[in-house]
């Protein structure tokens, strides 16, 4: 009984640490299913958007699998664009759709001043994404 707790309590551990790295926002402060509210998008438009607020925090949204979306990885202003970098999700096992996450940067990682262009690089892909910055 002894050795089927332990074994129990080690599963349990395990699973919820495999969860938790699955479920990484990366450098993001969190990473939502969806569209921000309040924000249209164009519904045949597959490119990311990026939305910046007033109080200087931002959103990329990112289309793919709802299972497996991608992991910011890095964030930085050059004067006349801001660069958010994305790496493929590490999950084995994604759902064939086309959904919506969001992952949300607060204005202390973007620097508060949000330029009018941004450059989505996907690391999996051989073309950065240059898109307008939407303001919400």
């Amino acid at each position: 009984m002894r050795k089927a707790r332990t074994f129990l309590a080690a599963s349990l551990i395990a699973m919820t640490c495999l969860l938790a790295s699955c479920s990484s926002s990366g450098v993001a402060d969190s990473r939502t299913q969806g569209v921000p509210d309040g924000v249209q998008l164009d519904a045949l438009s597959e490119s990311p958007a990026v939305v910046a607020y007033d109080d200087g925090s931002l959103d990329v949204v990112t289309l793919g699998s709802g299972s497996c979306p991608p992991r910011a990885t890095g964030i930085e202003v050059n004067d006349d664009q801001i660069v958010v970098t994305f790496e493929p999700s590490t999950n084995d096992v994604c759902t064939a759709d086309i959904s919506p996450t969001t992952h949300s940067f607060s204005a202390d990682k973007v620097g508060w001043e949000i330029p009018d262009k941004a450059l989505i690089v996907f690391t999996d892909f051989d073309e950065p994404v240059e898109v307008d910055v939407i303001r919400g």
